[in-house]
């Protein structure tokens, strides 16, 4: 069954990638009948824009995720901006026109945020219908350093127990 499954993702992505394809060069020859060579000026501006993009927003990017990373936060928001940024940058230096929206999408600042929420509903879905939904445990780290829990073995540092107080709750519980 997995073996067919996989076979079907297979097909399916070819099929996606042989349509894509179809419609990049359909939407060429449309724009290269309606404006002629004007169309080659245009691939090679968005290439070039494509590339001062990328740069221009990597670098925003990294400077965001080294700051998270640096105050110990965690980077969820930059580590998905830097994604998309890389992929939109591939996009936008791929010729071809449908590339070039889909890439200037993703790495324009005040689109990458909707761009970002989407990506995020779909992941969370799909993990949801596959039974895979996270689970969120609620609690907070307090210090107490002579407390040990039996059948627990603490984190020790510096001479210190860390234990985590909290309460599990199941997905579908009324609580969260």
């Amino acid at each position: 069954m997995a073996q067919r499954r996989g076979n079907l993702w297979l097909a399916l992505t070819g099929l996606g990638l042989l349509l894509y394809v179809v419609a990049e060069v359909a939407a060429l020859i449309w724009v290269a009948g309606e404006i002629g060579w004007w169309t080659l000026l245009i691939l090679l501006g968005s290439s070039l824009i494509g590339i001062f993009l990328l740069q221009r927003e990597w670098k925003k990017a990294w400077g965001a995720l080294s700051e998270s990373l640096g105050t110990g936060q965690l980077p969820s928001g930059q580590l998905a901006d830097a994604t998309l940024i890389l992929i939109g940058g591939t996009l936008l230096v791929l010729p071809g026109l449908l590339s070039d929206i889909a890439g200037a999408l993703l790495l324009l600042p005040f689109t990458r945020p909707f761009v970002r929420s989407a990506v995020s509903w779909w992941a969370t879905r799909t993990l949801q219908r596959n039974g895979m939904a996270p689970v969120v445990i609620k609690g907070e780290t307090v210090q107490q350093p002579d407390t040990i829990i039996p059948g627990i073995s603490p984190a020790k540092t510096d001479d210190e127990t860390t234990v985590v107080e909290g309460t599990i709750i199941e997905p579908g519980d009324p609580r969260t």
